[in-house]
């Protein structure tokens, strides 16, 4: 059975391989540096580390923030030796249970990788919004990418999604390393 507990120190990501997973499931251009990281960890208590547990052992990670409306997953990932056994279903069932609305954004969905991911995320109920939206650089030296949103349980409002976007750009991406936002 899946659990979560929130990891609140920094040298707990590395303890129990969090860290290493991070940057394992995520290109340099899609997360931020350790620095970033441990700074949000110290100075918002809206940011949520979660490690995943199934049966005592750790099996992934949700970096999720508390924002105005809703909850943003902002990281989710299973380490690979463990997909395929319905952890990461089980471990949004978990959050779904908590939450009213939860947001998330992936890649454009153009390859058999990100389609497989738009479905994972469509078969635990999230809808595609048919909002524009980017990626904010995590980097001075990387560029804004194009991303998709969706949300649960049903289309985010409008509303809703502008206020993320603002609270995305001026809260969330002060964690990263990039000075400008470029598009």
């Amino acid at each position: 059975m899946v659990s979560y507990k929130r990891v609140k120190r920094a040298e707990e990501l590395l303890a129990c391989g969090l860290w290493a997973l991070y940057e394992r499931a995520f290109p340099r251009e899609e997360r931020r540096s350790w620095e970033q990281h441990c700074r949000a960890m110290e100075e918002e208590s809206e940011f949520r580390c979660l490690s995943l547990s199934d049966a005592g052992e750790v099996v992934g990670l949700m970096f999720c923030w508390e924002l105005t409306g809703c909850l943003f997953i902002e990281h989710f990932a299973i380490d690979e030796s463990k997909r395929g056994r319905g952890l990461g279903q089980a471990a949004l069932r978990l959050l779904q249970q908590e939450c009213k609305l939860i947001i998330l954004e992936i890649e454009l969905p153009e390859d058999e990788v990100t389609c497989r991911r738009l479905r994972f995320y469509r078969a635990a109920g999230f809808v595609l919004l048919p909002y524009e939206h980017v990626q904010r650089p995590f980097h001075a030296d990387t560029s804004a990418l194009p991303m998709k949103l969706l949300s649960w349980p049903t289309v985010a409002p409008a509303g809703v999604v502008h206020d993320f976007e603002v609270e995305l750009a001026g809260r969330v991406m002060q964690y990263s390393g990039a000075t400008t936002i470029s598009y």
